[in-house]
């Protein structure tokens, strides 16, 4: 179902440095969002990760009109329940993000406006520091997400460890 060496095909022409930062970001939130079947695929890091009170966005694309956005920042202030949630479980898993408590936090401000049904959100820890989040999305309609589809963020994750370190400067 999913394509790991995808994947590792990307984070080995970072390291090789035959790929800049941004462009290893936009490949991977592509591959993410393809591999995921969602419309919305994205990485974020913790610019503190001691407090991880704030995330600030590397790249999001989006299938919809196969573009990319960075460097939007979300805080604690903003979305408590959801930031608490990402430090007490590094996972959140809303198949329909406007009525789960930890993610209706979002409804008005981003989910509305976006047309965001569903969020997954991975939390990434780099030799046991935190880093950031995947985060995969659904607009076009409520994503039941699996199992399978939590342990490949995981794993890719882990298997991007290095090369998310070394993309990050």
């Amino acid at each position: 179902m999913f394509d790991k060496p995808k994947v590792l095909a990307i984070s080995k022409q970072l390291m090789d440095g035959g790929m800049a930062s941004s462009a290893f970001y936009e490949q991977l939130t592509r591959t993410l969002a393809e591999e995921m079947g969602c419309t919305r695929a994205s990485l974020w890091r913790y610019p503190d990760p001691e407090l991880r009170m704030s995330i600030e966005c590397l790249s999001l694309y989006d299938r919809t009109d196969a573009k990319w956005t960075n460097g939007a920042v979300l805080t604690e202030e903003d979305f408590g329940p959801y930031f608490e949630a990402m430090r007490r479980d590094n996972l959140i898993v809303a198949g329909d993000a406007r009525a789960n408590p930890i993610t209706s936090c979002f409804n008005e401000i981003y989910f509305e406006p976006l047309g965001i049904y569903s969020l997954l959100d991975v939390g990434i820890n780099i030799g046991g520091t935190p880093f950031g989040l995947f985060c995969c999305e659904n607009t076009t309609d409520i994503l039941d997400w699996t199992p399978e589809h939590v342990e490949y963020l995981r794993q890719v994750g882990t298997l991007l460890g290095y090369a998310l370190r070394k993309a990050a400067g």
